[in-house]
């Protein structure tokens, strides 16, 4: 069995040796002055992969210093990278094993490099890259997650449940038929007293809607007697105006009437006393002139 696992082993070795041979003879076929390589040729999803590519001395051969990179003929990188000079004067670019499937499933993936070099023009290389271990992705990393969590989840969902069965089965066996008709009549009764408080609850509430309209009809009955108050205030205000105006024009006529009163008395008393002299006066003169004595005439 171990020689068997050795055997399969060594020939996936080789077949990986392989597709990195037949992918850098085909560069070198293809475009003879120009040198191409990947670093590793396989591997997983921490695996940085670089694309390196040298000329041979001594040919008039541009490098491939700007490229546009494509994992199975999909746009995963910038396009138009620049490339990175190593000390060899060898262009690298790095690139990193993508994180979704299918294009991080296990086995062979293609890498296209295109860019435009002189003398070529326009050129292609390909590479094989081997995706040797399983890459999740982030659904799948989330999903794991979850999975996770819920596993630990039911554990504890699990130890509870044996708690609780335990305790059940406790109370089972200390509780006999004539306890769960005791707690069935209880029941009922809470079943009836709950019935009757939804009732009661019903009639306040029905309480509470009129006792609502009253107070609504009653706020709106004070604000017209509000109202009416202030246009009361408004009209005493008025009245006690012209009620102070009023009784500063009756001081003023009451003074004026017993002035006029006092004036009505002296002409009275005035008029009396000149009556009583003239009727003296008529009285002396009948006198004198009817009733006085006449002297009596000397004879001679």
């Amino acid at each position: 069995m171990a020689k068997t696992w050795k055997i399969l082993f060594l020939t996936l070795l080789v077949l990986s040796l392989t597709f990195v041979a037949t992918a850098q003879v085909r560069a070198q076929q293809q475009y003879p002055y120009i040198n191409s390589e990947i670093l590793p040729a396989q591997g997983g999803a921490n695996t940085t992969i670089i694309l390196r590519f040298t000329t041979t001395p001594g040919y008039n051969v541009s490098n491939v210093a700007s490229a546009d990179i494509f994992w199975d003929n999909n746009t995963l990188y910038p396009l138009n990278q620049a490339g990175t000079i190593g000390a060899d004067g060898s262009y690298n670019y790095n690139i990193t094993v993508p994180n979704e499937s299918p294009l991080s499933d296990v086995g062979n993936h293609t890498i296209r490099v295109d860019s435009t070099v002189v003398p070529y023009g326009a050129i292609s290389f390909f590479f094989i890259f081997n995706i040797t271990e399983f890459i999740p992705s982030p659904e799948y990393q989330e999903l794991n997650d979850t999975y996770y969590s819920l596993l630990t989840n039911y554990t504890q969902l699990q130890s509870s449940y044996t708690v609780l069965s335990a305790n059940y089965t406790t109370l089972l066996a200390e509780n006999t038929i004539l306890n769960y008709n005791t707690l069935l009549s209880q029941y009922n009764a809470l079943i009836s007293n709950y019935n009757a408080l939804t009732a009661n609850y019903n009639q306040v509430l029905n309480t509470y809607g009129n006792l609502t309209a009253t107070y609504n009809s009653m706020s709106s009955t004070y604000a017209n007697l509000q109202a009416n108050f202030q246009t009361l205030s408004a009209n005493y205000s008025t009245l006690s105006q012209d009620y102070n105006r009023l009784n500063s024009s009756y001081t003023g006529l009451l003074s004026n009437y017993n002035a006029l009163v006092g004036q009505l008395d002296f002409s009275r008393n005035l008029n009396y006393t000149l009556i009583i002299i003239t009727i003296a006066l008529a009285l002396i003169t009948v006198y004198y002139a009817y009733f006085k004595p006449k002297k009596p005439t000397k004879t001679r």
